[in-house]
């Protein structure tokens, strides 16, 4: 057990270690609505001239419908790609976990520069869109995370026994795993398309480096902001904050709506 004096050096430790994380976002906020902040220790006025100028902005419009569509299209090829390699593993094929598990950490260990490298020599001469090739280099980096969340949901159940029990009453295989594998992992499906759409919708790396200036997504447009006008890119990072906080809300309630049947039926039993 604590003591009093351990409980209070405790609590003033993790009270400034939450000041020094909230601070910069707080003044970030902040100067997102300031007329003026320059050498006083408050703004001297509030405004919401930058949000205004921002939204009104083609450019903003412009790079924010590009990381949205960059998002949506790497979100769908992942799902399509590894939903099915997740499930084979875990109900057909469970002694290939360990050998897939490896091959998903391979993306932690390749620098983005090396990456996109690597794919323009390979196809800078082949008529495929860039665009693509980003999408699917970003659908890739996403995998360890991708993975890792829909693995999880097959843990949960015994979905070979569910989807041989399918087939045995008549089903086919498609129809099979539409009504009875999918319903049960929609959560993990869910937090897998999530956390692969935030990723993708964040990714400046790979973006900037293999498209540059012809694809302006939220980030590089994020960072010329940074060269040119603070407030403005204060304004964009507030909004970017905001979106992730909402994105992460959605992930919370997710989790709290997944896990909360089986503590019900606990309490039942």
């Amino acid at each position: 057990m604590l003591s009093s004096t351990e409980r209070f050096y405790a609590r003033f430790v993790t009270l400034l270690i939450f000041i020094y994380l909230v601070m910069p976002i707080l003044a970030t906020i902040v100067y997102s609505f300031a007329t003026s902040w320059v050498k006083t220790i408050l703004p001297e006025g509030l405004t919401l001239k930058w949000y205004q100028q921002l939204v009104t902005n083609p450019d903003f419009s412009a790079a924010l419908v590009r990381s949205l569509g960059l998002s949506l299209g790497t979100t769908l090829i992942a799902m399509a790609c590894f939903l099915p390699v997740v499930f084979y593993v875990n109900v057909y094929a469970p002694s290939l976990k360990a050998k897939l598990h490896f091959i998903t950490i391979l993306p932690f260990t390749i620098p983005g520069i090396i990456l996109v490298t690597g794919l323009i020599q390979v196809y800078a001469n082949l008529p495929i869109p860039k665009s693509l090739i980003l999408v699917l280099a970003i659908a890739l980096l996403s995998l360890p995370l991708t993975y890792q969340v829909l693995n999880n949901a097959f843990i949960a159940h015994d979905f070979r026994a569910m989807f041989e029990q399918a087939l045995v009453l008549g089903e086919r295989p498609i129809p099979a795993f539409l009504k009875v594998i999918l319903p049960n992992i929609k959560s993990g499906i869910f937090v897998a398309m999530l956390l692969t759409f935030t990723s993708a919708f964040g990714e400046y790396v790979l973006t900037n480096l293999l498209l540059g200036g012809n694809f302006e997504t939220l980030k590089i447009y994020m960072y010329r902001l940074m060269q040119s006008n603070g407030q403005a890119s204060s304004v964009l990072t507030t909004i970017y904050f905001l979106f992730l906080a909402f994105i992460s809300l959605i992930l919370i309630l997710i989790m709290r709506h997944a896990n909360t049947p089986s503590k019900e039926r606990s309490k039942h039993s």
